[in-house]
This record gives C-alpha cells, sequence and structure tokens, in this order.
C-alpha cells in the first residue's frame, strides 16, 4: 500500500509550473541535447525532440546515429538542430561518440540532456551510454559543466548494474531522472516474480527506497504511476490505455526534459522540492491529461502518441 504519498492533481501541476519572464531569449529556457535513435528506431528520436520542443524548451538537438541523419532531418520539426554521431556497424550509436558528445555540449551550452529513446542494445551503444555517464556524474570527473540529465528506454536497459544498483550512480555527485516502465525495471534487475509482485503491488515503498540508494529521481511508468526522489513520493493515478502505445514514453522523456531547466530556473513553491522531482511531476501531469483529452476526441483507439504533442496546448491553459 501507498500511505505516504501526494496524488498529482491540477492544482500541484499549477504549482510547479514555470513562470517564464517575458523579456527572454532562447537560452533563458536552454538547451536540451536528446541522444536517441538507431537504425531500427528513428520514431523515437523524433518523438522524444518533439515533446521537448511542445513545452518551451528554448532550444533543442537532437543527435543521432549517422545511419539515420538523412531520414531524421527529412521527419523532424524545423526548430530541431539535427546532430550526426558515429555508428557502429549494426547502425547504432558507437561508443567513439563519447568525445563528440561532449565537445558539442561544452561549445553549445547544453543544459539539459534526454538519452536513450531508442538507442537500441548494441555492445558499442552500451559502452557510449556508460561512459559519458561516468564523465557526467562523477564525482571524480574534471568535466567543467553541470547538466541535468533524464535517462529512457534503452539508455536505462544499458545501465551496467553492480549488487542491485545502477554503477555509474554509485557516489554520483548528482541526482538523475530514470524512466523505466515496470518491464524494463524488473529486466535490468533481474527481479524474480515475487520481487515483481511487490513491485507491481507496493510501489511507493520499492520506488522510495530504490531512488533513495541511487540518488535518482525515479519515474515507474505503469498504468498507474509512481515517482519519488527518495524523499517525497508522488502517484498519478489515471489509467488510459490510449497510452498503452509505442512512442508515449519517447513523447514523455522529451517533455520532462524540455521542463527541467524552466522549472529549476522559474518554479518556487512553498514546500522546496528538488527540481528533478518537480519536472518530473509536472511532465507526468500534461503528458496524461493530454491523452485524456485526446482519448475523448479521437478515442482510445485512433489515439496516437503523436497527439499527445497535438492536445499539449489545451493542458497549458487551464494552468496558466
Amino acid at each position: 500500500m501507498c500511505n505516504k504519498h501526494q496524488i498529482i492533481t491540477k492544482n500541484v501541476a499549477k504549482d510547479f509550473l514555470p513562470k517564464r519572464p517575458q523579456d527572454s531569449h532562447k537560452y533563458n529556457f536552454a538547451h536540451t541535447l536528446v541522444i536517441a535513435g538507431s537504425k531500427n528506431y528513428t520514431g523515437a528520436a523524433v518523438l522524444a525532440a518533439e515533446g521537448c520542443l511542445s513545452v518551451g524548451c528554448g532550444l533543442i538537438s537532437l543527435a543521432v546515429p549517422e545511419s539515420i541523419y538523412e531520414i531524421t532531418v527529412s521527419r523532424i520539426k524545423p526548430e530541431i538542430i539535427v546532430v550526426s554521431l558515429p555508428a557502429e556497424e549494426h547502425g547504432s550509436i558507437s561508443d567513439k561518440a563519447v568525445d563528440e558528445v561532449l565537445e558539442y555540449i561544452q561549445k553549445r551550452k547544453v543544459e539539459t540532456i534526454c538519452l536513450g529513446c531508442g538507442l537500441g542494445r548494441e555492445e558499442e551503444t552500451k559502452i557510449f551510454v556508460n561512459n559519458l555517464l561516468k564523465i557526467l556524474v562523477s564525482p571524480q570527473s574534471s568535466f567543467p559543466k553541470d547538466i541535468s540529465i533524464i535517462i529512457d528506454a534503452d539508455g536505462f536497459n544499458l545501465l551496467e548494474i553492480e549488487d542491485k544498483k545502477i554503477k555509474v550512480l554509485k557516489n554520483s555527485s548528482k541526482k538523475v531522472i530514470l524512466t523505466p516502465h515496470t518491464g524494463e525495471f524488473k529486466n535490468l534487475f533481474n527481479l524474480n516474480d515475487e520481487e515483481f509482485k511487490k513491485l507491481q503491488l507496493e510501489p511507493c515503498m520499492f520506488v522510495q527506497e530504490f531512488a533513495k540508494n541511487n540518488n535518482s529521481v525515479l519515474v515507474l511508468k505503469s498504468s498507474n504511476i509512481t515517482i519519488s526522489d527518495g524523499e517525497h513520493i508522488f502517484k498519478l493515478n489515471q489509467p488510459n490505455s490510449a497510452l498503452a502505445k509505442g512512442g508515449s514514453g519517447d513523447v514523455l522523456a522529451g517533455i520532462i526534459a524540455g521542463l527541467v531547466y524552466q522549472v529549476k530556473t522559474y518554479n518556487k513553491t512553498l514546500v522546496e522540492y528538488n527540481y528533478l522531482l518537480k519536472s518530473s511531476v509536472l511532465g507526468v501531469y500534461l503528458h496524461s491529461q493530454a491523452a485524456l483529452l485526446g482519448r475523448q476526441q479521437k478515442t482510445e483507439f485512433c489515439f496516437t502518441p503523436t497527439d499527445i504533442i497535438q492536445y499539449l496546448p489545451e493542458v497549458f491553459k487551464e494552468l496558466i
């Protein structure tokens, strides 16, 4: 049972909404780098980047393997910068891409990274993900820039585990946001049937403990969503089969990434929650409400993940 938690409501979302200054420019709302896609998953990269664009992020770059650069450019909205990274033999990002990404972060003043949507699970890509994160989150790292990081989908699947903990987050100098669904969580940590049943029946305690032990904000996706930073717990109890389609999670990851810097900089609440937690809660609410409005108009059969972006303006109007 989840006893000590808050339900995510419209009032909570209003409280966490950034107050954007009108005398501003694009860099006031951050440059987000989405690192996503592979030969078999071009759509995931597009959905994540366009989800990020749809919530007010100032500048978005989408870094994809060179194997899908041209098709991505042909599909993406013109506001988004597309960057080509070295690919390994199967068309996924190569481990040789780490230095290029780090150079791009510094030169282009990147504030937020959304890592993982549709990356695939090739060995070189696994090395890329873990080596990049070691540099960005390790307290021993000499990398000068403070980056907020969201890890989704294959980014999560490719993490190295040691003693039931995420290896790269041990002694990490910063929190990251993790957004797995329950199946990805089960597979990565090799949960047995009993442990998985406990996760489903008592997600609050499980999520809170995990977030605390791994210095993270965990957004555990299922028909209901549970979020914790290791201290506070939020739940969204709004099952919607319209979202039970490939690509919904990619849009959510992009939405959260697009909100992080804005919430960090332009949101103040009476209770001082971690800004990554607030961004996750707000993103989950926006995503869910957009799907609810879309289902009413298009039915849960015909609604698609792309439609989430279409209905976001109506949700924002209700909060502003």
